[in-house]
């Protein structure tokens, strides 16, 4: 079972068009496990739509080992993953940033409120 607040390295991603490989954040499990994409670059649908920038939460590459880029965790959209595709772990999320994406995730207009008590209750 995927750690819940681990990034994961999903190869060829069934959520982008074309299938790419993604980094992900999974931030709970319903009936399977959810999570955020992390970005290089903040969508300019999103850049023109406060509500939906306010979602965005900064990462560092500098803090990650993995990342070639500072990167943004969008908290706009849940994604369902399958455990067969979140083999690859790397790094839990820092203490700070979880923060940060709780506090995101209590204002959201875009997740639906299950979803959010279910993020909001995991340590």
């Amino acid at each position: 079972m995927p750690d819940i607040w681990r990034i994961y390295h999903v190869r060829k991603c069934p959520h982008t068009v074309p299938a790419k490989d993604k980094f992900v954040l999974i931030v709970c499990i319903d009936v399977t496990s959810l999570g955020f994409f992390i970005n290089t670059k903040i969508n300019p649908f999103i850049l023109n739509r406060p509500n939906l920038l306010a979602c965005q939460v900064s990462i560092k590459a500098s803090e990650y080992w993995f990342l070639d880029h500072d990167s943004y965790i969008d908290c706009t959209k849940l994604f369902p993953f399958g455990d067969d595709t979140l083999l690859d772990g790397r790094e839990l999320i820092r203490e700070d940033i979880k923060k940060e994406i709780k506090s995101v995730v209590s204002t959201a207009t875009t997740i639906e409120k299950r979803y959010k008590k279910l993020i909001l209750d995991k340590p």
